[in-house]
Protein backbone atom coordinates (compact mmCIF):
# COMPACT_ATOMS: atom_id res chain seq x y z
CA UNK A 1 0.00 0.00 0.00
CA UNK A 2 1.46 3.65 -1.17
CA UNK A 3 2.80 5.22 2.73
CA UNK A 4 0.95 8.83 0.71
CA UNK A 5 -2.44 7.06 0.45
CA UNK A 6 -3.54 6.96 4.06
CA UNK A 7 -7.27 7.67 4.98
CA UNK A 8 -7.86 11.26 6.60
CA UNK A 9 -10.33 12.64 8.53
CA UNK A 10 -12.27 15.48 7.18
CA UNK A 11 -12.92 18.44 10.27
CA UNK A 12 -16.07 19.35 8.28
CA UNK A 13 -18.73 17.14 7.53
CA UNK A 14 -19.59 17.26 3.53
CA UNK A 15 -22.93 18.08 2.63
CA UNK A 16 -24.85 16.43 -0.84
CA UNK A 17 -22.90 14.20 -2.78
CA UNK A 18 -19.36 15.22 -1.35
CA UNK A 19 -20.67 13.92 1.82
CA UNK A 20 -20.38 9.69 0.20
CA UNK A 21 -16.84 10.24 0.05
CA UNK A 22 -13.80 9.22 2.01
CA UNK A 23 -11.34 11.64 1.85
CA UNK A 24 -7.16 10.81 1.40
CA UNK A 25 -4.16 12.36 2.41
CA UNK A 26 -2.27 15.12 0.37
CA UNK A 27 -0.74 13.89 -3.42
CA UNK A 28 0.66 16.35 -5.48
CA UNK A 29 0.11 16.32 -8.38
CA UNK A 30 2.87 15.76 -11.98
CA UNK A 31 2.21 18.88 -13.81
CA UNK A 32 3.96 19.15 -17.55
CA UNK A 33 6.85 16.82 -17.30
CA UNK A 34 9.51 17.36 -20.49
CA UNK A 35 8.83 15.09 -23.09
CA UNK A 36 11.26 12.47 -25.62
CA UNK A 37 10.63 10.04 -27.23
CA UNK A 38 10.37 6.03 -26.39
CA UNK A 39 13.05 4.50 -27.87
CA UNK A 40 15.26 7.63 -26.05
CA UNK A 41 14.09 6.44 -23.15
CA UNK A 42 14.10 2.88 -23.64
CA UNK A 43 18.33 3.36 -24.31
CA UNK A 44 18.51 4.47 -20.34
CA UNK A 45 17.39 1.61 -19.01
CA UNK A 46 15.29 2.27 -16.53
CA UNK A 47 12.24 0.85 -17.73
CA UNK A 48 11.57 -2.59 -17.61
CA UNK A 49 10.25 -4.31 -20.72
CA UNK A 50 7.16 -5.41 -18.18
CA UNK A 51 6.26 -1.89 -16.77
CA UNK A 52 2.73 -1.09 -17.49
CA UNK A 53 2.22 2.00 -19.00
CA UNK A 54 -0.87 3.89 -20.13
CA UNK A 55 -0.30 4.34 -24.41
CA UNK A 56 -2.49 7.02 -25.59
CA UNK A 57 -3.15 5.60 -29.26
CA UNK A 58 -4.01 8.94 -31.63
CA UNK A 59 -2.15 11.88 -32.44
CA UNK A 60 1.41 13.32 -33.12
CA UNK A 61 4.26 10.84 -33.19
CA UNK A 62 1.41 8.00 -33.15
CA UNK A 63 0.68 8.84 -29.70
CA UNK A 64 3.13 8.01 -26.33
CA UNK A 65 3.41 6.16 -23.26
CA UNK A 66 3.95 6.76 -19.25
CA UNK A 67 5.58 4.36 -17.19
CA UNK A 68 3.12 3.84 -14.37
CA UNK A 69 5.93 3.65 -11.52
CA UNK A 70 7.49 6.01 -12.98
CA UNK A 71 5.58 9.04 -13.10
CA UNK A 72 2.17 8.18 -11.81
CA UNK A 73 2.07 5.52 -8.88
CA UNK A 74 2.96 8.44 -6.70
CA UNK A 75 1.05 11.62 -7.69
CA UNK A 76 -1.89 9.55 -9.26
CA UNK A 77 -2.56 12.45 -11.48
CA UNK A 78 -0.94 14.46 -14.00
CA UNK A 79 -1.78 17.55 -15.60
CA UNK A 80 -0.23 17.61 -19.20
CA UNK A 81 -0.09 19.22 -22.82
CA UNK A 82 -0.53 15.39 -24.26
CA UNK A 83 -3.37 15.00 -21.55
CA UNK A 84 -5.22 14.64 -18.12
CA UNK A 85 -4.36 11.20 -16.30
CA UNK A 86 -5.92 9.55 -13.20
CA UNK A 87 -4.54 6.67 -11.44
CA UNK A 88 -6.73 4.83 -9.67
CA UNK A 89 -4.77 1.18 -8.73
CA UNK A 90 -7.48 0.09 -6.33
CA UNK A 91 -10.08 0.38 -9.37
CA UNK A 92 -7.21 -1.40 -11.70
CA UNK A 93 -7.23 1.67 -14.25
CA UNK A 94 -5.57 4.90 -15.56
CA UNK A 95 -7.66 6.72 -16.80
CA UNK A 96 -6.53 9.54 -19.81
CA UNK A 97 -8.56 12.48 -20.83
CA UNK A 98 -7.92 15.84 -23.25
CA UNK A 99 -5.97 17.97 -21.88
CA UNK A 100 -6.50 20.21 -18.91
CA UNK A 101 -5.10 21.55 -15.71
CA UNK A 102 -5.65 21.86 -12.03
CA UNK A 103 -6.59 18.85 -10.69
CA UNK A 104 -5.65 16.53 -7.08
CA UNK A 105 -6.30 13.40 -5.80
CA UNK A 106 -9.08 14.16 -3.28
CA UNK A 107 -10.89 10.81 -2.03
CA UNK A 108 -13.19 7.97 -2.69
CA UNK A 109 -16.19 7.17 -3.85
CA UNK A 110 -18.17 3.60 -3.87
CA UNK A 111 -14.70 2.23 -4.05
CA UNK A 112 -13.60 4.86 -7.08
CA UNK A 113 -11.09 7.26 -7.30
CA UNK A 114 -12.32 11.50 -6.43
CA UNK A 115 -9.86 14.18 -8.26
CA UNK A 116 -10.84 17.82 -7.54
CA UNK A 117 -10.50 21.19 -9.75
CA UNK A 118 -9.02 24.41 -8.75
CA UNK A 119 -12.65 25.51 -8.84
CA UNK A 120 -13.87 23.33 -6.63
CA UNK A 121 -15.67 20.82 -8.84
CA UNK A 122 -14.98 17.08 -7.99
CA UNK A 123 -15.07 14.35 -10.81
CA UNK A 124 -14.99 10.38 -11.15
CA UNK A 125 -11.61 9.40 -12.13
CA UNK A 126 -13.30 6.35 -13.91
CA UNK A 127 -16.12 8.33 -15.77
CA UNK A 128 -14.88 11.70 -16.11
CA UNK A 129 -18.15 13.20 -15.19
CA UNK A 130 -18.57 15.74 -12.12
CA UNK A 131 -20.75 15.30 -9.58
CA UNK A 132 -20.85 17.96 -7.16
CA UNK A 133 -19.36 21.81 -7.33
CA UNK A 134 -19.92 24.53 -10.39
CA UNK A 135 -19.31 22.05 -13.20
CA UNK A 136 -21.86 19.23 -12.13
CA UNK A 137 -23.25 17.37 -14.66
CA UNK A 138 -20.05 17.95 -17.22
CA UNK A 139 -18.25 15.38 -18.62
CA UNK A 140 -14.73 14.87 -19.64
CA UNK A 141 -13.52 14.03 -22.64
CA UNK A 142 -11.73 10.47 -22.89
CA UNK A 143 -8.45 10.48 -24.64
CA UNK A 144 -8.23 7.18 -27.11
CA UNK A 145 -6.08 5.15 -24.85
CA UNK A 146 -5.12 1.76 -23.90
CA UNK A 147 -3.31 0.08 -20.69
CA UNK A 148 -0.13 -1.63 -21.95
CA UNK A 149 3.20 -2.83 -21.03
CA UNK A 150 6.46 -0.64 -21.75
CA UNK A 151 7.83 -3.25 -24.31
CA UNK A 152 4.56 -4.22 -26.29
CA UNK A 153 4.39 -0.05 -26.97
CA UNK A 154 7.76 0.19 -27.65
CA UNK A 155 8.07 -2.90 -29.92
CA UNK A 156 4.89 -1.20 -31.45
CA UNK A 157 5.93 2.75 -31.79
CA UNK A 158 9.37 3.48 -30.75
CA UNK A 159 8.89 6.81 -32.61
CA UNK A 160 5.76 7.98 -29.94
CA UNK A 161 6.48 10.35 -27.31
CA UNK A 162 7.27 9.87 -23.76
CA UNK A 163 8.45 11.73 -20.46
CA UNK A 164 12.32 12.38 -20.28
CA UNK A 165 13.48 10.05 -17.38
CA UNK A 166 16.94 12.57 -17.13
CA UNK A 167 19.60 10.22 -14.80
CA UNK A 168 16.41 8.36 -12.99
CA UNK A 169 16.67 10.63 -9.96
CA UNK A 170 14.29 13.70 -11.00
CA UNK A 171 11.16 11.75 -10.20
CA UNK A 172 10.86 8.89 -7.57
CA UNK A 173 9.93 5.68 -9.11
CA UNK A 174 7.21 4.35 -6.61
CA UNK A 175 6.11 0.74 -6.60
CA UNK A 176 2.70 -0.24 -7.77
CA UNK A 177 0.41 -1.17 -4.20
CA UNK A 178 -0.43 -4.18 -3.60
CA UNK A 179 -3.26 -4.18 -1.20
CA UNK A 180 -6.32 -1.57 -1.82
CA UNK A 181 -6.04 1.56 0.32
CA UNK A 182 -8.51 1.81 3.37
CA UNK A 183 -10.14 4.50 1.84
CA UNK A 184 -11.13 3.11 -1.44
CA UNK A 185 -12.44 -0.31 0.58
CA UNK A 186 -14.14 2.03 3.17
CA UNK A 187 -15.94 3.75 0.85
CA UNK A 188 -17.38 0.49 -1.36
CA UNK A 189 -21.11 -0.17 -1.48
CA UNK A 190 -22.67 -4.02 -2.62
CA UNK A 191 -20.97 -5.25 -5.94
CA UNK A 192 -23.13 -5.97 -8.56
CA UNK A 193 -23.63 -9.92 -8.37
CA UNK A 194 -23.52 -10.59 -12.10
CA UNK A 195 -19.72 -10.20 -11.93
CA UNK A 196 -17.17 -11.25 -9.39
CA UNK A 197 -15.93 -7.44 -8.20
CA UNK A 198 -12.38 -7.96 -9.03
CA UNK A 199 -12.95 -9.38 -12.85
CA UNK A 200 -10.95 -7.41 -15.12
CA UNK A 201 -13.32 -5.64 -17.54
CA UNK A 202 -13.46 -3.29 -20.56
CA UNK A 203 -15.97 -0.36 -20.18
CA UNK A 204 -17.54 1.05 -23.60
CA UNK A 205 -19.72 3.99 -23.71
CA UNK A 206 -21.32 4.64 -27.12
CA UNK A 207 -23.87 7.83 -26.02
CA UNK A 208 -25.92 6.60 -22.66
CA UNK A 209 -25.45 2.94 -23.67
CA UNK A 210 -22.87 1.04 -21.65
CA UNK A 211 -21.29 -2.13 -21.89
CA UNK A 212 -18.90 -4.33 -19.61
CA UNK A 213 -16.71 -7.09 -21.53
CA UNK A 214 -15.34 -9.33 -19.32
CA UNK A 215 -11.89 -10.03 -19.79
CA UNK A 216 -10.61 -12.87 -17.45
CA UNK A 217 -10.30 -16.08 -18.96
CA UNK A 218 -9.97 -15.31 -22.20
CA UNK A 219 -7.44 -17.15 -24.71
CA UNK A 220 -4.03 -15.68 -25.32
CA UNK A 221 -5.48 -13.70 -28.66
CA UNK A 222 -9.15 -12.91 -28.66
CA UNK A 223 -11.94 -10.89 -30.74
CA UNK A 224 -15.00 -10.03 -29.09
CA UNK A 225 -17.69 -8.25 -30.51
CA UNK A 226 -21.06 -6.37 -29.66
CA UNK A 227 -23.70 -3.80 -30.48
CA UNK A 228 -23.24 -1.03 -28.18
CA UNK A 229 -25.71 2.11 -28.42
CA UNK A 230 -26.43 1.31 -32.40
CA UNK A 231 -22.72 1.07 -33.13
CA UNK A 232 -20.94 -2.46 -34.15
CA UNK A 233 -18.19 -2.25 -31.46
CA UNK A 234 -15.24 -4.56 -31.28
CA UNK A 235 -12.62 -5.09 -28.56
CA UNK A 236 -9.22 -6.51 -29.26
CA UNK A 237 -7.37 -8.48 -26.30
CA UNK A 238 -3.45 -9.31 -26.42
CA UNK A 239 -3.66 -12.10 -23.09
CA UNK A 240 0.12 -11.40 -23.24
CA UNK A 241 0.36 -7.77 -21.92
CA UNK A 242 -3.54 -8.18 -20.72
CA UNK A 243 -3.95 -5.24 -22.71
CA UNK A 244 -7.22 -4.46 -25.07
CA UNK A 245 -8.93 -1.86 -27.20
CA UNK A 246 -12.37 -0.73 -28.51
CA UNK A 247 -12.62 0.07 -31.99
CA UNK A 248 -15.70 0.55 -34.23
CA UNK A 249 -15.64 -2.35 -36.85
CA UNK A 250 -15.87 -0.58 -40.02
CA UNK A 251 -13.95 0.99 -42.76
CA UNK A 252 -16.21 3.92 -44.45
CA UNK A 253 -19.25 1.83 -45.08
CA UNK A 254 -18.26 -1.85 -44.87
CA UNK A 255 -18.77 -3.45 -41.77
CA UNK A 256 -15.62 -5.59 -41.08
CA UNK A 257 -15.43 -9.28 -39.44
CA UNK A 258 -12.41 -9.21 -37.11
CA UNK A 259 -10.43 -12.64 -35.84
CA UNK A 260 -7.61 -13.43 -33.74
CA UNK A 261 -4.32 -14.42 -36.20
CA UNK A 262 -2.54 -17.26 -34.14
CA UNK A 263 -0.02 -16.92 -36.61
CA UNK A 264 0.83 -13.15 -36.94
CA UNK A 265 3.59 -11.64 -35.27
CA UNK A 266 2.78 -9.48 -31.90
CA UNK A 267 2.55 -6.34 -33.44
CA UNK A 268 -0.32 -7.23 -35.83
CA UNK A 269 -2.28 -9.94 -34.24
CA UNK A 270 -5.74 -9.16 -35.62
CA UNK A 271 -7.36 -9.56 -39.08
CA UNK A 272 -10.58 -8.39 -40.41
CA UNK A 273 -11.95 -11.26 -43.08
CA UNK A 274 -13.13 -8.90 -45.21
CA UNK A 275 -10.15 -7.03 -46.77
CA UNK A 276 -7.63 -10.09 -44.60
CA UNK A 277 -5.69 -6.76 -43.17
CA UNK A 278 -3.85 -7.38 -40.00
CA UNK A 279 -4.37 -5.01 -36.97
CA UNK A 280 -2.26 -3.81 -34.20
CA UNK A 281 -4.24 -3.30 -31.03
CA UNK A 282 -3.45 0.19 -31.57
CA UNK A 283 -5.96 0.01 -34.24
CA UNK A 284 -3.89 0.46 -37.14
CA UNK A 285 -3.74 -1.32 -40.52
CA UNK A 286 0.24 -2.96 -40.77
CA UNK A 287 -0.44 -5.19 -43.68
CA UNK A 288 -3.31 -5.90 -46.51
CA UNK A 289 -5.50 -3.60 -48.62
CA UNK A 290 -6.41 -1.47 -45.52
CA UNK A 291 -2.81 -0.81 -44.46
CA UNK A 292 -1.99 2.66 -42.99
CA UNK A 293 -5.92 2.81 -42.28
CA UNK A 294 -6.74 3.53 -38.70
CA UNK A 295 -10.18 2.35 -36.99
CA UNK A 296 -12.19 5.31 -35.38
CA UNK A 297 -11.15 4.41 -30.94
CA UNK A 298 -14.26 4.09 -28.92
CA UNK A 299 -14.54 5.86 -25.72
CA UNK A 300 -13.61 2.49 -23.24
CA UNK A 301 -11.14 2.10 -20.14
CA UNK A 302 -10.17 -1.31 -18.96
CA UNK A 303 -11.03 -1.77 -15.01
CA UNK A 304 -12.52 -3.90 -12.33
CA UNK A 305 -15.82 -5.17 -12.54
CA UNK A 306 -16.13 -3.12 -8.99
CA UNK A 307 -15.13 0.05 -9.99
CA UNK A 308 -16.63 -0.14 -13.82
CA UNK A 309 -20.63 -1.07 -12.23
CA UNK A 310 -20.42 1.30 -9.33
CA UNK A 311 -20.15 4.74 -11.86
CA UNK A 312 -22.56 2.58 -14.59
CA UNK A 313 -25.42 0.65 -12.82
CA UNK A 314 -26.95 0.12 -15.99
CA UNK A 315 -24.37 -1.20 -17.70
CA UNK A 316 -25.03 -4.40 -20.14
CA UNK A 317 -22.70 -7.33 -20.22
CA UNK A 318 -20.97 -8.68 -23.15
CA UNK A 319 -21.55 -12.57 -23.37
CA UNK A 320 -19.58 -14.35 -26.14
CA UNK A 321 -22.20 -16.28 -26.91
CA UNK A 322 -24.41 -13.18 -28.78
CA UNK A 323 -23.79 -13.24 -32.23
CA UNK A 324 -22.39 -10.16 -33.42
CA UNK A 325 -24.50 -8.84 -36.13
CA UNK A 326 -24.94 -5.94 -38.47
CA UNK A 327 -28.39 -4.27 -37.51
CA UNK A 328 -30.85 -3.09 -39.94
CA UNK A 329 -29.04 -0.28 -42.00
CA UNK A 330 -26.83 0.13 -39.75
CA UNK A 331 -23.84 0.73 -43.13
CA UNK A 332 -20.92 2.65 -41.54
CA UNK A 333 -22.43 3.42 -37.87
Amino acid sequence: MLKSLLLATASVAPQGPAAEIVPCAECRPLTEPPCSYVITQDAKGLITPTDPVIAWVRGKHNGGAIPIRHFLSGPRVINDTYGLFFFDPEGGYVAGYEKDYGYTFHGWRRGVMVVRHTDGTLFSALTGEAFAGPRSGKRLTRLPSIATTWEQWKLQHPESTAYDLFDGKRYPVVALPTEPARGSVASRGKVDARLAGDVDVLGVCVGAARMAFPLDGLPDRAVLQDKVGGWTVVVFWQGRTRTAAAYRAVAGDALLRFEPDAIAPRTAPFRDANTRTRWSIAGRGIDGLLRGRELTWVDSIQCRWFAWSAENPRTAVHHPATPSRKGPGEKGR
